[in-house]
């Protein structure tokens, strides 16, 4: 702050500034000096933005009883709103009307604060103009004017206008201002300024900083990511070497890159805060950007559980709400109420409804379960109603469904509640400019407005601030780096609005309206940087996206420096410098003799294909996460075709009966097979899906079934004797549980093994690799043995049931049993049955060993290697030993 501008705050006069930011930052420094000077009382500074100093204007105003003045002063969410209405109401019909409303009213303001007064856009309406932009916001802002005339209302466009004609009203001596911080000002800015100075009032313009020697330099960095945390890193030295100094970091388009930039400060500047439990620790930096009041979790938390008491939530987003913190008995239920979201995966859930939210708690949490219940009948979610009305509403659903019941809130949680609720007030205001709203509009209309507020958590004053350019403009630092004056950037590309014309911002030089003016801006920006701080270091990257940049030339005259390479990043020294221990943990818990192996035929077949699989998942019960097809899943398929197989067999029988049908007969069985098969799935995952799929489903199951029978009815006499048989295998003292999908007796008086794949089916040259494949066959053919099956098995067989590929894949003893199946004399090393079966009890005998053992190596098999569909890469970390493999051999 310079002195004329402390000498003016002492003397009662008011700083209008252009933003809160700086506002803010010069109350804090007038506080500061008075402490300086020894002072422990005195009067409050005086530093107003310029939209809150308009506002106690047009108060004044208001109390004056001027003549001609509207009654009521809209807020910006009500002219956004009543901007919505007028584009949706007009033609044409657009694709994001809300953007559209966005735009009418950013070129609404700039109209009254670069025209020159009046209604001059009347120029621009020619009715029945196609593709004219100008003119459809003419007639929107025709419709707009008389939307605000009938509310006998104004806005904050208009609001300088009309003070600037009541000024002898609300101006005096007693008025003393002092602009300062502004880049510009607007012309309608001006006269106001006028009007308020001829009407007695005392105004001056001051700049916010002096000029003093300064050291200006410039850098490069390789990419934005390198220069952001050289930017940090310099910072971090500078704090260290000078604790009480205060430090800037701007970045132009900070909004884009915020994420990023936080994560990058807290690991540079703080990085004890990513360890757990850490996350109090006040941070020694200070974004100027807030996020979007909708994407903090407190208020994120609120609005989900009104959209599910008014309407339907992703299944994710209503997962997340159960598991939220801010949902009374969160500390000791949130676990078990995560376990909901595994239960609608299953069920094939897409979109939640509160009564399937309370169904789903029932057996979870039936506390919460009986609170949203209770809760539920306090909102008419089906009625139209008044803003107000539904801002009371909400409320009352929001105390009885536990929303904040018992958390305990720190500085900037208790911030966002307040926001929140100055954010349902401001809802509840929209009554003047909007009717009653149906459920599922009111809350999008509150969602919207919590998405386009900005929450900033005021906090500690930092050492460091990381700003955007134009919070920046006009703060003074003790050093000051400026990123992002690549020539490609800066100055910026010009962006004029799209519904006003050309022409017209350019003859008026309205911001972003030509290349001149963006020049003009980015060199009186540049200038006020290189004067904010005794050491100034602006920077740009050498590259971005692998497009090469050069240095803007406003930069070119300031000598270049480079800075020396930053230091390893604390994660990278941590790891160099640390002695790690390897443990080879390749062994389970031995599994008991005579105890039951967990997944049946399942576990050998997995530990054939990798050991460390058959642990995790049928020991360690680990699961992929279920993904939420489109339709149904590959395994919900294969589980239809498996039941519409077992129904059709369990009436047809045998083969002789399937023959003596004709083709209405046979559609006429598959079909009922089909529908009886639908009990495989829950009912409710049935009605989740679309109709049309539903059909689809059907069809292609009926499809596939007859294509298969084709097969059955070229084979030699048949008939079924065992469908999804429950037997058991003895192997290695373990106990197998085995279903047989089907067992058919043939015309020799032997039987043949069917397993139906739904999947790829291997065919019998992979059943006797070093890793075997079709392990299962094996153990069905050998379990007849110990269950006491009079029937000597004969062939075993995979029912490839594809619809691209419908196909048998087996062995048999004689080919004449059944044509088309490979005989296990052609097989190596296999003379005949009874080779067959002792080769399958070696092998089994030894995988069975294996598992009882607890072999857990990491060793999928190499061709065709498992881990593609595995899904438990995560829990092995496959992918980082190949990698680290591959590095110390130098291969790619």
């Amino acid at each position: 702050m310079t002195p004329a501008l402390n000498d003016a705050l002492a003397d009662g006069a008011t700083l209008i500034t252009p933003n809160r930011r700086l506002a803010r930052h010069l109350h804090r420094e007038f506080d500061r000096r008075q402490l300086t000077a020894g002072r422990r009382v005195w009067p409050t500074a005086s530093v107003l933005p310029y939209a809150a100093w308009l506002e106690t204007l047009w108060e004044r105003c208001a109390e004056a009883g001027a003549e001609g003045v509207v009654t009521r002063l809209l807020a910006p969410a009500q002219s956004d709103c009543l901007w919505q209405r007028v584009v949706a109401a007009s033609p044409p019909v657009l694709l994001d009307p809300r953007g559209a409303a966005r735009l009418a009213a950013e070129a609404w303001a700039l109209l009254h604060g670069w025209g020159v007064g009046g209604e001059s856009w009347r120029a621009w309406r020619r009715d029945g103009a196609e593709f004219d932009d100008p003119a459809t916001f003419a007639a929107w802002a025709e419709a707009y004017q008389r939307q605000l005339r009938h509310a006998d209302a104004t806005d904050i466009a208009q609001l300088p206008d009309l003070l600037a004609a009541n000024a002898q009203r609300i101006a005096g001596a007693s008025l003393r201002l002092v602009f300062t911080g502004f880049i510009e000002l607007c012309p309608q800015q001006e006269r106001l300024i006028s009007a308020l100075a001829l009407a007695g009032a005392d105004i001056r313009r001051l700049e916010p900083l002096s000029d003093r020697p300064t050291q200006v330099q410039r850098t490069t960095a390789p990419t934005p990511r390198d220069e952001w945390r050289a930017a940090l890193t310099w910072a971090r030295g500078v704090v260290l070497a000078h604790s009480d100094a205060r430090i800037g970091i701007v970045i132009d388009d900070l909004a884009q890159h915020r994420e990023t930039i936080v994560a990058l400060a807290e690991e540079v500047l703080c990085p004890e805060r990513l360890l757990a439990g850490s996350r109090a620790a006040c941070r020694p930096f200070e974004v100027s950007l807030g996020v979007a009041l909708a994407d903090v979790p407190l208020v994120r938390c609120a609005l989900d559980l009104l959209a599910l008491a008014t309407g339907s939530l992703a299944v994710g987003e209503a997962a997340a709400l159960l598991r939220s913190p801010y949902l009374g008995g969160a500390a000791s239920g949130w676990t078990q109420r995560a376990r909901v979201e595994r239960d609608w995966l299953d069920e094939g859930r897409r979109e939640v409804t509160l009564a399937d939210a309370i169904v789903a708690l029932q057996p979870r949490d039936l506390e919460l379960a009986a609170c949203w219940r209770r809760g539920r009948a306090m909102l008419q979610a089906d009625t139209a109603s008044t803003p107000r009305a539904w801002a009371d509403g909400w409320r009352a659903w929001l105390a009885a469904a536990g929303w904040l019941q018992d958390a305990a809130l720190d500085s900037t949680e208790y911030q966002a509640r307040v926001a929140w609720d100055a954010l349902q007030a401001e809802f509840a205001r929209l009554g003047v400019v909007t009717q009653a709203l149906h459920p599922d509009a009111a809350v999008g209309m509150l969602r919207a407005l919590a998405q386009q507020r900005v929450f900033q958590p005021e906090g500690v004053d930092a050492s460091i601030q990381v700003l955007g350019v134009l919070e920046a403009s006009g703060l003074g630092f003790d050093a000051l780096w400026v990123a992002g004056m690549a020539a490609d950037g800066w100055p910026a590309a010009p962006n004029p609005n799209p519904l006003l014309p050309r022409d017209w911002q350019r003859a008026r030089n309205v911001p972003h309206a030509s290349a001149a003016r963006e020049l003009e801006r980015a060199r009186h920006l540049t200038q006020r940087f290189a004067v904010a701080a005794p050491v100034v270091v602006f920077s740009c990257a050498v590259e971005v996206d692998d497009h090469p940049q050069t240095p803007s030339a406003l930069v070119l005259d300031y000598p270049h420096v480079t800075w020396p390479e930053a230091a390893p990043r604390w994660t990278q020294a941590i790891a160099e410098s640390a002695v790690l221990e390897a443990i080879d943990d390749d062994q389970a818990p031995p599994l008991p003799a005579g105890s039951r192996a967990p997944g049946g035929s399942h576990i050998i077949s997995a530990h054939s294909d990798c050991p460390f699989q058959a642990v995790a998942r049928h020991r360690l019960r680990a699961e992929p996460w279920p993904v939420l097809p489109e339709g149904l899943s590959y395994a919900e398929r294969g589980k239809l075709v498996h039941a519409t197989m077992a129904a059709l067999w369990s009436a047809l029988r045998d083969q002789s009966t399937l023959a003596a049908l004709d083709a209405a007969g046979v559609r006429e069985r598959v079909e009922a097979a089909v529908a009886n098969a639908r009990s495989a799935l829950p009912a409710s995952r049935w009605r989740s899906l679309p109709a049309t799929v539903r059909a689809a489903e059907a069809q292609r199951l009926a499809a596939l079934v007859q294509a298969w029978l084709s097969i059955e009815l070229a084979r030699p006499a048949f008939a079924v004797v065992g469908v999804e048989t429950q037997t058991h295998i003895e192997l290695a003292r373990l106990e197998f549980a085995l279903r047989i999908d089907r067992v058919d007796a043939l015309g020799d008086g032997g039987a043949a093994i069917i397993d139906y794949k739904t999947g790829g089916a291997e065919a019998p040259g992979q059943w006797f690799v070093p890793r075997p494949r079709a392990t299962q066959l094996g153990m069905y053919a050998l379990a007849p043995h110990a269950a006491a099956v009079p029937l000597p098995i004969r062939a075993v067989a995979y029912a490839q049931l594809r619809p691209e590929a419908i196909a048998v894949h087996g062995v048999v003893a004689d080919p004449a049993a059944w044509p088309g199946l490979t005989e296990c004399g052609a097989l190596e090393s296999i003379g005949d049955w009874t080779a067959l079966e002792s080769r399958w009890s070696v092998e089994l005998e030894a995988l069975a060993g294996e598992v009882a053992q607890g072999w857990a190596a990491v060793t999928p098999r190499a061709n065709p290697s498992p881990c593609r569909n595995c899904g438990l890469r995560a829990l092995c970390r496959i992918d980082s030993v190949v990698v680290a493999e591959e590095e110390a051999t130098g291969d790619e």
